[in-house]
Order: C-alpha cells, then structure tokens, then sequence
C-alpha cells in the first residue's frame, strides 16, 4: 500500500496514542480477567464465577438487564427514528428545534437528570402523577419507583428520554444524504407518503440502522447512572442490572474478585452482542 507523505505523517502522529490505548486496554482487561481467577490468597480459584453465577439474585439480575436493555433501545431507535423524521421535514425554526428536542436531553448531565425524574415521579410532589390525575387517567397516586414493575417502566421511560439523541442523530445524518430523485421517482409512479417511507426511506437506512442499534445496545447496556440515581437498584432488586449489581460488589460489598468475574461475563455478553451485530453489518454492506 503506497501511502502519500501526509498520510504517513498522519500516522506516524496517532499511532503513538494508539499504542497506549491498546497498551492500557491490553493490562486493564487482563487484569480484570485474572482477578476473577485470583484467590484472597493468590492461587487459582473458580469460587468467584461459582458465588456469583450461582447467586440467587442472578438470574433476577440477568432479567432486569435484557428487559430495561431491550425496551430502552427499541424506544431510543423509534422515538430518534420519528424525530429525524420530524426534523428532516421541518424548514423553518430548525436550530431551535434541534436545540430543544436533541441538545437538551444529550447535553443534560445524567445527575441532573436522574435528580430531575426522581423528582418527577415522586408520588405526592410528582409532576407525572399531577399531569395523570388532572387528565383523568387516575385517581390515586402511583408510586412509581416503591414497586418493581413500575420502577422498571420508570427507569426505561427516563433512559429513552436520555438516550435517544444518538439514534436521531444518526438517523437525521443518513436522511439528509438520501439522493431526492429516488421520491421524485417514486412519486411519478403513483408511491404516496407510506410507499415512499417504506420503499425509499427504510432501506436507505437500513445499513446506519444496524449500526446504531449496535451503538444504543452497547452504550444502554453499560448505562449506570439514571437506575442507580433513580432507584439504585431497588426496590426488592427490580431495577438492578448488571453494571449496578456490579458497582455494589465492588464498591459497597468490597468483593473485587466477584466483581472481577461479573465484569467478565458483562464483557463476555457485550463481545457476542457486538460480533452478532458486525457480522450483520458486512453481510448488509456486502449486498
């Protein structure tokens, strides 16, 4: 491969950032990996995979993580999807509406905003029960975050708020790069809005798409702050995932080995997630 004289001076500049990052990545993982393996007396042990694979809050944990993982995503790539729709068509007053609609929630610090919906689903000074009573969909307060289920819907509700941004954005970039005659073609031959959004738009995006929905999976899977903010885990460990379950080990319960092990097995599931999502993408960029 011939390389100009400004590529290699290019290289020859990054690549010693490179080297540290794979460098601290290569010592860091490995020794998170060993720790898991290491007992308190320094000798090979599985006792720390056994006590936490074989808790009896795993599989609860497990549960908690792929529904809250699941529905968080789904609700981030439709509601970004609609919203770069909204904004792909909007002419006038797009600087505000993007600055309102994508920069508040992405630029609001995820402490501030996991104070801002605990607050609002407080159940006597709540702002979510105020809007639900004085609309006539209930008559008593809902303590959102004092029962699992609710708690979980709240947490998701709140995540999908925080984290839809980076589908929009995604979705809004690709929307703006589609070629305009492929609607003017599709108009002449009779398409109305639906056809066109189902035959022009959905397979325009269909590659970005992939993409994003491997980014929001990943980055929604490792997300810590609004659950533990909101609810830390609780209550009866309905909110709890992996990262806050993870957290608690390390830091509250002071079982690094577990720890260790937990992190293993979250980079293990995040590794398979990825691969499944990439062999999908060269397989949609081969065709």
């Amino acid at each position: 491969m011939n390389l100009s004289r400004e590529e290699r001076s290019a290289y020859t500049m990054i690549l010693p950032y490179i080297l540290i990052v794979l460098i601290l990545i290569i010592v860091l993982l490995s020794s998170s990996i060993a720790a898991g393996f290491t007992s308190r007396e320094g000798t090979f042990t599985l006792d720390h995979y056994r006590s936490t694979l074989g808790d009896d809050v795993f599989p609860l944990i497990l549960r908690n993580t792929f529904t809250f993982t699941l529905f968080s995503a789904l609700g981030q790539l439709g509601i970004g999807l609609l919203i770069a729709l909204l904004l792909n068509i909007v002419s006038s007053g797009q600087t505000l509406l993007r600055t309102v609609i994508i920069i508040l929630p992405w630029g609001t610090l995820d402490i501030v905003a996991g104070v801002m919906w605990k607050w609002m689903y407080n159940d006597l000074y709540g702002v979510i029960n105020d809007l639900l009573a004085q609309g006539g969909i209930i008559a008593d307060p809902v303590p959102w975050l004092a029962r699992p289920r609710t708690a979980m819907l709240a947490v998701i509700i709140a995540n999908i708020w925080k984290g839809f941004v980076l589908a929009a954005m995604f979705f809004l970039a690709k929307l703006k790069g589609i070629p305009e005659y492929l609607y003017e073609v599709a108009e002449i031959d009779g398409a109305g809005i639906v056809a066109r959004f189902i035959h022009v738009t959905l397979p325009q995006l269909r590659s970005v798409f992939l993409t994003t929905a491997l980014l929001v999976l990943v980055w929604t899977i490792n997300y810590f702050p609004l659950i533990f903010i909101i609810t830390g885990g609780g209550p009866a460990n309905g909110t709890e995932t992996l990262v806050t379950y993870l957290y608690k080990l390390n830091f509250r319960f002071l079982e690094y080995g577990r720890g260790a092990a937990l992190s293993s097995v979250l980079f293990l599931i995040i590794l398979l997630l990825a691969s499944l999502f990439m062999v999908l993408i060269n397989r949609e960029e081969a065709e």
